[in-house]
């Protein structure tokens, strides 16, 4: 009897280990960034949205730079039996004389392809790493509206230190910084599963705003440094009672290490918490 419930006893103490305390600075952190992305106190979370997207290509390195307009709505669903949420996601690119079509739904990614919905996952690869970018971008932008959450989800985190952060040639912005490791981000340069992540955290000091984000991929337990990305938040503005990011700068790391910038993206008229259903998102015509 006595090695029966040996196990069991084990599995009940391990249960009800409590959830590590986050350190008193992280947390002091946590509230100032709070109060200030939350100016009017608490309000529902957001899991859903709907914008106009400007993605400007500036990579240098790029064989051409371009410019797309992504008519988007988003919802992260959290359907019957499911433990994590799935993001479903559609949206219009009205460029060419035909207007591209793509979206996510519970099946996974799709295109309307001559007016009939294809599985986008058998068509041009170019197309489908296209879509999770995008997607990717989607996801992100909803993670920035909860930065307080985000740092109290940090594993292993660092002390709060200071630092400057560089936002153009020749200007910094004084930071509090913390640097801690994610389970799952949503990284711009990776499809599929949201990769586990070290990122370091700038928090400007006069406001308490999220200022950026740098994410590096974890490949068995070690940063690949020449995967990283850098986010950088612009152009805050109140909106449904939340501070909203209305421009987003990524840069990413080469081969070297070293940042150059890629994207920047403009958000037009978003609109927070539409009422949207998981039907919306089925491929049709």
């Amino acid at each position: 009897m006595r090695t029966i419930l040996l196990p069991f006893l084990l599995s009940v103490l391990a249960a009800q280990e409590p959830t590590p305390a986050v350190p008193a600075d992280l947390e002091a952190l946590a509230r100032r960034v709070e109060q200030a992305h939350l100016p009017r106190g608490p309000v529902p979370e957001v899991t859903a949205f709907r914008t106009c997207l400007e993605v400007h290509l500036l990579d240098a390195k790029a064989p051409d730079k371009a410019t797309v307009s992504l008519r988007v709505q988003f919802l992260r669903w959290l359907g019957p039996g499911r433990t994590r949420p799935l993001p479903l996601m559609r949206y219009e690119l009205n460029e060419t004389s035909t207007p591209v079509v793509r979206g996510q739904d519970s099946h996974g990614p799709w295109q309307l392809v001559r007016g009939e919905p294809r599985d986008l996952s058998g068509l041009d690869k170019a197309d489908l790493d296209t879509f999770e970018q995008h997607l990717k971008l989607a996801q992100q932008l909803l993670r920035f509206l909860s930065p307080a959450r985000e740092l109290r989800a940090l594993q292993h985190p660092g002390p709060v230190t200071t630092k400057e952060l560089v936002v153009a040639r020749g200007k910094s912005i004084p930071c509090d910084v913390v640097a801690g490791d994610l389970a799952a981000f949503p990284l711009l340069r990776r499809g599929g599963e949201d990769s586990a992540v070290h990122v370091e955290i700038y928090v400007e000091q006069a406001s308490g705003r999220l200022l950026a984000i740098e994410a590096t991929p974890l490949v068995d337990g070690k940063m690949d440094l020449t995967a990283g990305e850098r986010v950088l938040l612009e152009d805050q503005r109140e909106r449904d009672d939340m501070l909203v990011p209305h421009r987003l700068l990524h840069l990413f790391r080469d081969e070297t290490g070293k940042l150059r910038l890629a994207t920047r993206t403009d958000l037009i008229d978003p609109s927070l918490r539409p009422e949207l259903r998981v039907e919306d998102f089925d491929r049709k015509r």
